[in-house]
């Protein structure tokens, strides 16, 4: 009878421990191209994100509590992305996600909404900065408008000859992506008086040659090109420029300036300019110091890049709104949201710029870092920052 009561209060403790238990673990679901399209900077993204999680964890957590990283490869399909969006909300009953394209972000926008689930995204969209529109959405860096209106103000800068304008081309793929920051930065063009000359529009995936769209180019007599797209296919790009000779100065935008470019470009790598919005691996910065140590005390053998780095100042930026909505005892979708848009100059140490989102403005920052590949290596040149115009919220 002893040893009955005895079971009894044991199976009463532990019944009342299992959902304290589970209350100790945050579910945020992950979207990631592991196996599409962009898998050559989704993966290394993955692999940030997914050690930042880990440090987080191994370093008191969400005021204790666990983050429970829940990872579907979607392989850059949309609708792979909604069938995972479901079962993250529906069944894994996630507060936040962590998604990766720009496409799926767009299907996905008006369902965040509905169900008010805080949503990063690693692409970097200017329209989801606008919360009036796109209130569950974030991002962390300046989004492709703003790194192309940087570009702009490089360019006006950089070009000598006073007798004419300067000439800019765009080339991108037909994709949501691709064509991102097209309009603001035509609109941005004319404002400071450059000339946009030419648009070469790439297929989405899949091509080896780019050759047409170079000559094409070259005839319009741009002085300036503007990249955007992935590095391995800007890389196709810049080796095709590269056998015809062309005097273009060829600029990338921030999935298309990578370590890795120069390994796959080659010698064609060499003087290319691009935007940086989040500082390479191995960069003398203080927040670098953690992903160091972390990285040499459990997988010293791996080599690391910027989509790395990025994918740990995702996870951190996030993981800050969701101690702050913790804090205040509202660790839900709504309490998230307010939270992160209580940021004002979060700072990771130089990682990427000072995160700051309000309720009107979820534009992180404007400001982007252009490097060039110098002697194969990735070399800072200089900083620009858009101006944070009203007007240009969510363009």
């Amino acid at each position: 009878m002893k040893i009955s009561r005895i079971m009894l209060t044991l199976s009463l403790l532990l019944s009342l421990a299992l959902p304290a238990m589970a209350a100790e673990t945050i579910k945020v679901g992950g979207l990631f191209d592991l196996t599409g399209a962009t898998a050559e900077v989704g993966k290394p993204f993955l692999e940030g994100v997914r050690d930042a999680v880990t440090y987080i964890n191994e370093n008191g957590g969400v005021n204790g509590k666990k983050i429970d990283l829940i990872t579907v490869d979607y392989g850059y399909k949309t609708p792979e992305a909604v069938a995972a969006y479901k079962k993250f909300v529906e069944q894994d009953k996630v507060i936040l996600i962590e998604g990766w394209g720009s496409g799926d972000t767009e299907a996905l926008k008006d369902q965040v909404i509905k169900d008010k689930i805080p949503y990063f995204s690693a692409g970097f969209t200017a329209h989801m900065n606008n919360p009036a529109k796109t209130p569950y959405n974030f991002f962390v860096g300046a989004s492709y408008s703003d790194q192309v209106r940087a570009f702009l103000q490089f360019v006006k800068k950089d070009f000598t000859d006073k007798s004419r304008k300067p000439r800019v081309a765009f080339i991108y793929p037909n994709n949501g992506f691709g064509k991102s920051p097209i309009e603001a930065g035509k609109l941005y063009a004319k404002e400071i008086d450059v000339d946009i000359v030419d648009d070469q529009v790439t297929p989405a995936t899949g091509f080896q040659d780019a050759t047409t769209q170079l000559l094409n180019m070259q005839k319009q007599g741009a002085d300036y090109a503007f990249i955007q797209n992935t590095v391995s296919w800007a890389s196709i790009i810049l080796k095709d420029a590269k056998k015809l000779g062309l005097k273009t100065k060829f600029f990338l935008n921030n999935y298309g300036m990578t370590e890795q470019l120069p390994a796959l470009a080659k010698e064609a790598a060499e003087g290319v300019y691009g935007m940086v919005t989040t500082v390479p691996y191995g960069s003398s910065v203080s927040g670098m110091k953690k992903i160091v140590d972390w990285h040499k005390k459990h997988h010293p053998g791996d080599n690391h890049n910027i989509l790395y780095v990025r994918g740990w100042t995702y996870a951190l930026t996030w993981a800050e709104g969701l101690k702050i909505a913790d804090r205040n005892k509202q660790l839900n979708g709504e309490g998230v949201k307010k939270a992160m848009e209580s940021l004002r100059n979060f700072d990771l140490g130089g990682l990427v710029q000072p995160v700051t989102y309000t309720s009107d403005d979820h534009r992180s920052s404007t400001k982007s870092a252009i490097y060039m590949i110098k002697g194969g290596k990735l070399t800072k040149v200089e900083e620009f920052e858009a101006p944070r115009k009203k007007e240009w919220l969510g363009l």
